[in-house]
């Protein structure tokens, strides 16, 4: 199979939204044979090929051999009956370098089929795109010929006694009686440079028979996926004038269902991954489908297709492995993920016979190895077990599928040859989701579990008294160990927290809470959030003078830059939120007396970490920062709140289709910070000295009582100062 260039993209054509992909191929890869229709490969790059609606044949003008086989391809296209443009690439280039004569070769008689052609050049990027739009008009008019062949059948009946359009008037009667819309042939038709008879066309495209790939299969299956508004929906075709419409001839366009189903799911999680958004998919859908299936139920289903592919005699073995090797991918990185799905003891147990079973094939041995590993080790009853939907009670549909016979599992694979497969099939599992791939020079853990124990030990304590020793200690460590300690210990409490925790926090009710043990390292990153915010404040109120406290915040400033640089945007806002709250933002001899460049360079982190317009900078900031970096988690904590309780998780009239626009909103939020947990900082060297500051002074947390210390501090016309207020009085505590 030829291995070439595919994209996807989202083209408005006619107020019209399609998703179109384009697929690149040599015409070396073909047998061109003028009297047959075109044949095209089964496969590209491993990928079962969908039906093709339209073709864009280039070629280049500054060399006579492009066009040695595009008499050849014309031919075999128009047999196949697919819509055809022509473009001549290269058309920037001086005409005296020129060995080919477009506009001749678009009107030589063997180019005739062609729909249209075009000059493209690298300066007149607005023909390149209207020559793209042109071929998906030719291809959206070619499936609509397609799908309508029954309908058109029953317009010719209906119509056979009324008085015919007079063809030579050059365009349906519609357009004379100022019907708000033309023909839809007749309108693609008028942007083509090359003029041709829309009902030759329309002719030709309904009777030609189409050998392509795959044209049994529905419209979900091809390359073109139509969204169309319901302004764009009609009780009539264009294509039937006014004075032929009756009752004998309606359309009648089937509603469009909300939601999904879950075998339709399922389907896609299975399917071949062409695209970044497939791979997207894949990890969203393993982590939410508990929301609205158990875990049997997955694991029987995708035992269904496994088995479906395994029967399908009329598959070539290397397909029919390449498909089992592509599901059982999936299986070994749902387990590798998410183990406390398959602690249920019957999910366990046919999730062994499945290991076993698969373990007797060379070619599948690797794989059962590594879903081995993570069973006997890893497969342990957590808060993943008895969340949302949970198996309750056997699966029979997976135990009968793994009592059959396995020796059958993939037939005629034994004649292959398995060198190097350990390599190969190693490399199939996804790096960037595997807790284990974290490397790291100072922080080194590969799991949850060894995150979370870390995490336990950075609680605060209050063993430490907030004295003028403690202001010298903390001026002598430099901006840089402090902002290093900080983003070490964000960076712990983050990698403790499993991906379905965050979920759980939203949407479970608070006596479910108390029950999910896992969901106390998010509640311990809120509250590291907290104390750092007080501890700044207080740090800042330490000392009784103005040029002290300036001083400290001025560090604090340095301090939330190099948190900036490290992405560290969690550590960031709880600065910002100590060195903003009312009891420092009042100090205005203090702000005084900080440098205006300092005072500058903050007010940029301040519009960064701003709520406009929903935290629009931040949000933009956090898009684009490379690796590693810490999402600042009270805002993605509201946007998953929104997403939970925003939309309803089953829709439809039975309630029994699956909303899944709720959860592309979920994984919108969660993908992100997916991505970030599986790439650690590699840099960051533990300092004792400023953990113990940061973790162990003994300062107030009642925020009228740091109030209280500011304006002793600092008073106001408004609110004097107490003459019998202590200084400290948090000393006598």
């Amino acid at each position: 199979p030829p291995v070439t260039n595919t994209s996807s993209a989202r083209q408005v054509v006619d107020s019209i939204a399609h998703m179109v992909t384009l697929v690149e191929l040599d015409l070396e890869h073909f047998e061109l044979n003028p009297s047959q229709p075109m044949q095209w490969p089964k496969q590209i790059n491993g990928h079962i090929v969908p039906r093709m609606d339209a073709a864009l044949i280039l070629y280049d003008v500054t060399t006579e051999e492009s066009i040695r086989q595009l008499p050849q391809t014309v031919a075999a296209l128009t047999n196949s009956g697919l819509p055809a443009m022509l473009g001549a690439c290269k058309c920037d280039s001086p005409e005296d370098d020129w060995e080919v004569n477009a506009d001749e070769l678009a009107n030589y008689h063997l180019f005739k089929s062609c729909v249209g052609q075009y000059k493209i050049s690298i300066d007149r990027p607005d023909i390149s795109q209207a020559c793209l739009q042109a071929v998906i008009r030719a291809a959206v008019t070619h499936r609509r010929d397609e799908n309508n062949e029954t309908v058109l059948r029953r317009r010719a009946q209906s119509a056979a006694n009324l008085e015919a359009p007079d063809p030579s008037a050059g365009r349906p009667l519609s357009q004379h009686s100022k019907h708000s819309r033309a023909s839809s042939d007749f309108s693609i038709l008028r942007t083509f440079p090359s003029q041709q008879s829309g009902e030759n066309y329309r002719t030709q495209a309904s009777r030609s028979p189409r050998p392509g790939f795959r044209t049994d299969k529905s419209g979900s299956d091809s390359f073109l996926d139509i969204d169309e508004s319901d302004s764009e929906s009609h009780r009539y075709s264009d294509d039937i004038p006014i004075l032929q419409r009756n009752d004998d001839v309606i359309i009648e366009k089937q509603p469009k269902l909300t939601g999904v189903t879950f075998e339709e799911l399922v389907d896609r999680l299975l399917a071949p991954r062409l695209s970044r958004v497939d791979n997207n998919f894949s990890d969203i859908f393993l982590c939410l489908y508990r929301k609205f299936a158990a875990p049997g139920e997955l694991f029987s289903a995708i035992l269904v297709q496994l088995d479906k592919a395994r029967d399908d005699k009329a598959a070539h073995y290397l397909t029919r492995t390449a498909t089992q090797l592509r599901i059982i991918e999936v299986v070994a990185k749902w387990v590798s993920l998410y183990p406390g799905d398959f602690a249920r003891p019957t999910t366990r147990r046919n999730l062994e016979d499945f290991i076993k079973h698969l373990s007797t094939e060379p070619i599948f041995a690797i794989a059962a190895q590594q879903m081995r590993r993570n069973l006997y080790f890893n497969v342990i009853e957590d808060d993943d077990t008895g969340w949302a939907n949970s198996d309750d009670s056997s699966d029979e549909i997976a135990s009968k599928i793994l009592s059959k016979d396995m020796d059958e599992l993939s037939a005629g694979i034994h004649a292959l040859q398995f060198n190097g497969e350990s390599d190969s099939l190693g490399g199939s599992e996804n790096p960037s989701t595997d807790r284990g791939s974290r490397t790291g020079i100072q922080v080194q853990f590969n799991s949850y579990e060894e995150y979370e124990r870390e995490a336990t030990l950075l609680e605060p304590s209050d063993h430490l008294p907030m004295n003028k020793a403690r202001y010298h200690i903390f001026m002598d460590i430099s901006d840089d160990d402090f902002a290093d300690e900080l983003t070490r210990i964000d960076w712990i409490m983050f990698s403790s927290i499993r991906i379905r925790d965050f979920v759980r926090h939203v949407s479970l009710s608070a006596a479910q809470k108390d029950k999910c043990k896992s969901l106390q390292n998010v509640n311990r990153m809120i509250s590291h959030f907290n104390h750092i915010a007080k501890w700044v404040a207080n740090m800042i109120l330490l000392r009784d003078k103005a040029k002290h406290r300036a001083q400290m915040l001025e560090k604090f400033m340095n301090i939330a830059l190099g948190l900036r640089r490290l992405n560290n945007y969690n550590g960031l806002a709880a600065v910002l939120a100590g060195i903003n709250g009312t009891a420092i933002h009042r100090l205005a001899q203090t702000r005084a007396l900080v440098p205006a460049e300092v005072q500058k360079r903050f007010a940029r982190l301040v519009i960064l970490m701003g709520t406009q317009k929903s935290h629009f900078a931040y949000r933009l900031a956090w898009e684009n920062s490379p690796l590693p970096r810490i999402p600042f988690i009270p805002l993605h904590r509201r946007d998953l709140v929104s997403a939970e309780e925003g939309s309803k998780t089953f829709v439809g009239p039975n309630d029994d289709r699956i909303n899944w626009k709720k959860f592309e909103v979920l994984g919108e939020v969660l993908l992100p910070i997916m991505k970030s947990q599986g790439t650690a900082y590699p840099t960051l060297a533990k300092h004792e000295i400023a953990r113990d500051l940061i973790l162990g002074c003994r300062m107030p947390t009642d925020d009228e009582e740091i109030y209280q210390r500011s304006l002793q501090l600092e008073s106001s016309a408004s609110a004097p100062m107490e003459p019998s207020k202590k200084k400290f009085p948090w000393f006598a505590k």
